[in-house]
């Protein structure tokens, strides 16, 4: 892979991002995951969500979104909706309600989740966030889950838990091969992760996922939302517009 200069990225993420919105806007999307996705990824490039918002909140018959995965799926319901401006109070409730002795299920992915859609939606959780420090160990070195639980301190309190969040920073970066993750949807969220968290080291990142786009998608409609996430946070940010001259 051919290093690009700054202003070589910038074009590309940006021609890329509007090819992967084209693909994203054929596709017949259904679950409440894509749904969410996709939701989220439009509407950071102000592309018109209504009508999957109409379908995603049409999935949801009583309280919460009843899946085989329930508060994975409502938690990313509520993030993507509290982006478009839109504050689901009854999900959100059931969500704190479903919370125990600190945690979700005793799960770091469905407490990551949880903390984020909380976050998300400006409501602060201490004892999700001092569950996780707590607890992170070996047991949860994985890319994937280690940049879902920074992203959840990040949104709930990055001051706080920074010594945390740049260590565990670090260690994802350490991590990087080919200036990625592997598989797109993980880098994706290690890229995400680490623009919140303030590292720069992220146009290579930028760049590997670029040359992973075919025929205007990422593989499936998750990753190709996760992508575009990705591009839009990386474009936005102060370090990487070539117009910035700090």
């Amino acid at each position: 892979m051919s290093n690009m200069d700054e202003i070589d990225i910038y074009k590309s993420a940006n021609k890329c991002a509007y090819s992967g919105i084209a693909w994203l806007k054929n596709q017949d999307i259904t679950e409440i995951k894509d749904l969410s996705r996709s939701i989220q990824a439009l509407s950071l490039w102000n592309e018109k969500t209504l009508h999957l918002m109409g379908i995603l909140l049409t999935r949801k018959k009583g309280v919460f979104w009843e899946t085989d995965k329930p508060l994975l799926d409502t938690a990313r319901a509520c993030s993507a909706l509290a982006g478009c401006g839109i504050i689901a109070d009854e999900p959100l409730d059931w969500i704190l309600g479903q919370q125990k002795e600190g945690n979700w299920s005793n799960s770091e992915i469905e407490t990551s989740y949880a903390l984020i859609a909380l976050g998300d939606t400006g409501m602060k959780n201490e004892v999700g966030c001092e569950w996780l420090v707590r607890n992170y160990g070996k047991k949860w070195e994985y890319i994937g889950t280690t940049s879902l639980i920074i992203t959840a301190l990040i949104k709930q309190n990055k001051d706080k838990y920074l010594d945390f969040i740049k260590d565990r920073a670090g260690w994802i970066l350490s991590k990087r091969e080919s200036a990625g993750w592997t598989y797109s949807a993980t880098s994706n969220l290690a890229i995400q992760a680490l623009i919140q968290s303030g590292e720069s080291d992220i146009a290579h990142s930028i760049q590997w996922l670029l040359g992973r786009q075919e025929h205007g998608n990422w593989g499936d409609i998750t990753s190709t939302a996760l992508s575009l996430i990705s591009f839009k946070m990386y474009l936005d940010s102060n370090y990487s517009s070539p117009h910035n001259n700090r």
